[in-house]
């Protein structure tokens, strides 16, 4: 269910009406209520609510466009979130969560508000994966009460930060899953020693066997 909302980041718009994605068990019914659409750095992606699941999706296309795809190979380091001393992240990815961070958590802290009983789930397939996990981190800094009902499933999600960062994602006790294929690239990006995975890992080889991988493992 989550790797359909997920892909369906790369096709709707203000409706929950696209092919395949849209159709997958467990997503009947739900509501489109926010999604953003910026040109100067490319940020795509919308928010959701799963009334039946309890559920409020914020979804971040990934690369669909060769544009996309350098951008996310930029690795140049910056420091981010200032309040995380240390920590250090891909610029490329942090541009274009940031053109659209203020509305997209704005709006998500009132959906939270306003369905107090719903959890917040964070999806995204590949350059849409990072950009979910640093939704997370920016959500978990700003809306620390909030953080008991934060999720994040990522799919061929990138290298998003260094040790640092990844040390205060996983320290945040909330779920956070990273599916990756056999095979994918993505994962193994950007190529430079001192950035690094968080979360458990979802390892899926070709024949459709899957192993957990935990920190230390991956």
């Amino acid at each position: 269910m989550y790797a359909a909302y997920a892909g369906a980041a790369y096709m709707i718009s203000n409706s929950w009406n696209c092919k395949n994605e849209c159709e997958h068990p467990g997503t009947e019914g739900t509501e489109v209520l926010y999604n953003w659409d910026t040109q100067h750095v490319t940020s795509n992606g919308y928010i959701a609510r799963n009334p039946d699941k309890k559920l409020i999706i914020v979804a971040f296309r990934g690369s669909a466009e060769t544009g996309d795809w350098v951008e996310s190979f930029m690795a140049n380091p910056v420091q981010w979130p200032s309040t995380i001393s240390g920590s250090i992240v891909v610029r490329g990815f942090l541009d274009g969560y940031l053109v659209s961070s203020e509305d997209v958590l704005q709006n998500t802290v009132e959906l939270a508000a306003k369905y107090p009983d719903h959890n917040i789930v964070a999806v995204g397939h590949s350059l849409g994966g990072a950009r979910a996990s640093m939704f997370v981190a920016d959500f978990s800094i700003n809306y620390p009460r909030l953080v008991s009902r934060v999720q994040l499933y990522t799919y061929g999600q990138a290298k998003v930060g260094n040790d640092v960062f990844a040390d205060y994602m996983d320290n945040l006790s909330a779920p956070m899953y990273r599916v990756v294929n056999k095979g994918d690239i993505a994962p193994h990006l950007p190529m430079v020693s001192n950035m690094v995975h968080f979360g458990t890992e979802i390892w899926l080889t070709a024949n459709g066997q899957s192993t957990v991988c935990k920190k230390g493992d991956y």
